[in-house]
């Protein structure tokens, strides 16, 4: 791997775990408990769009373990919330990716809905309780909102960051 690109790496761990810190720090008030945007989001599809799959999946993975390691939350029911919701998410924005199919904006609202159900799916498995199924729809509905911002974000700094990370496109690999 070559310097910059672990250097841009590493930046990017760092900008998520500040973002995902920052974004703890804010109350959301909504109807669906423990709803959040999902800022942190931004830098590990950054590097899906500027690196590929592989790097999306470091960063991301990092940023959770590192986030939850410095807020001493690792291992915790919110720690696995966040990393069962980052494996089908993951897995999601691959495929889509992958299929060639979908825009950046479509890759991040597939990312986000993934998310929400395998942050459902985990809730039901940890507490053996079904009520938050009943809130999967409007996870959905908001993971429509969350994804399109993110991507929104994302796209725009893909092309002011062009120059950093060595492309003529952004989004292109």
């Amino acid at each position: 791997m070559k310097t910059r690109r672990a250097v841009i790496l590493a930046f990017l761990v760092t900008a998520g775990i500040l973002l995902q810190l920052l974004e703890s720090f804010v109350p959301v008030v909504m109807l669906v408990p423990g709803y959040k945007i999902g800022l942190a989001n931004i830098a590990g599809l950054f590097a899906l769009y500027a690196y590929g799959t592989r790097d999306m999946v470091s960063v991301t993975v990092c940023r959770i373990f590192l986030a939850g390691l410095l807020t001493g939350t690792l291992f915790s029911v919110g720690f696995l919330l966040s990393i069962s919701g980052a494996v089908l998410a993951l897995s999601a924005m691959a495929l889509a990716r992958k299929s060639g199919l979908f825009s950046i904006y479509g890759v991040s609202v597939a990312g986000a809905a993934a998310h929400s159900v395998g942050q459902v799916l985990a809730v039901t498995a940890i507490y053996q309780q079904y009520f938050m199924q009943m809130f999967l729809p409007v996870l959905l509905a908001l993971s429509i909102v969350s994804g399109l911002l993110i991507a929104l974000v994302t796209e725009r700094l893909l092309i002011r960051m062009r120059h950093v990370i060595g492309r003529t496109q952004p989004g292109r690999n």
